[in-house]
């Protein structure tokens, strides 16, 4: 993954300006994720060659009895219903890994990708879902926070809560009697 589709995907899960920092956070956790699927991957094929020499060794002992061909024929419907059950593993880490790679890891990886390989599209519409409603928001929050104040002030608030505006100071002062420098100016413009 580069680091563009990093921060791509960073804006679509509603960080708005995602700094390198939390880019090489994203790339390091989902390599991370990546490796570790690649790990497991490899665990598994390591774990079926052991099962495979093991019910090899029970074949031998259970076969001692038939007759050569239904050696044979057993021998080869066993292995082919552990090759089937390994590539169905070895097929789901590999779609968990791309997952990883493409930012989905974790419980909703889990969930999308079943035992048997296939694809949950109820569980790939909710992230889609919940992505797009991330992003929605981080939007709405860009733009809600780059919004002038109703005021007149500027957005993101006034460093004195007391302030007033320059207008109604200076109508103060009029009607209360404090009369600036320029009142002839400030009355012949309010008439």
């Amino acid at each position: 993954m580069t680091r563009e589709q990093a921060k791509s995907n960073l804006i679509n899960l509603g960080i708005a300006e995602p700094t390198d920092e939390q880019i090489t956070n994203y790339l390091n956790t989902v390599n991370g994720e990546a490796k570790k699927e690649k790990d497991r991957a490899d665990r598994y094929k390591l774990d079926a060659d052991k099962a495979a020499e093991l019910q090899k060794q029970l074949d031998e002992i259970a076969n001692n009895n038939l007759s050569e061909v239904e050696k044979a024929n057993k021998a080869t419907e066993d292995a082919l219903s552990q090759v089937a059950a390994l590539q169905k593993r070895i097929d789901r880490a590999e779609q968990l890994k791309s997952l990883a790679e493409k930012g989905i890891t974790g419980e909703q990886a889990e969930k999308l990708i079943s035992e048997d390989g296939k694809l949950d599209y109820d569980i790939l519409g909710q992230i889609i879902s919940d992505r797009e409603t991330a992003a929605k928001a981080a939007k709405e929050q860009e733009i809600a926070n780059n919004q002038g104040n109703p005021n007149g002030g500027a957005s993101g608030g006034n460093d004195d809560p007391n302030a007033k505006p320059k207008d109604v100071e200076n109508a103060e002062k009029l009607v209360f009697g404090v009369v600036p420098q320029d009142a002839a100016k400030v009355q012949d413009y309010y008439k």
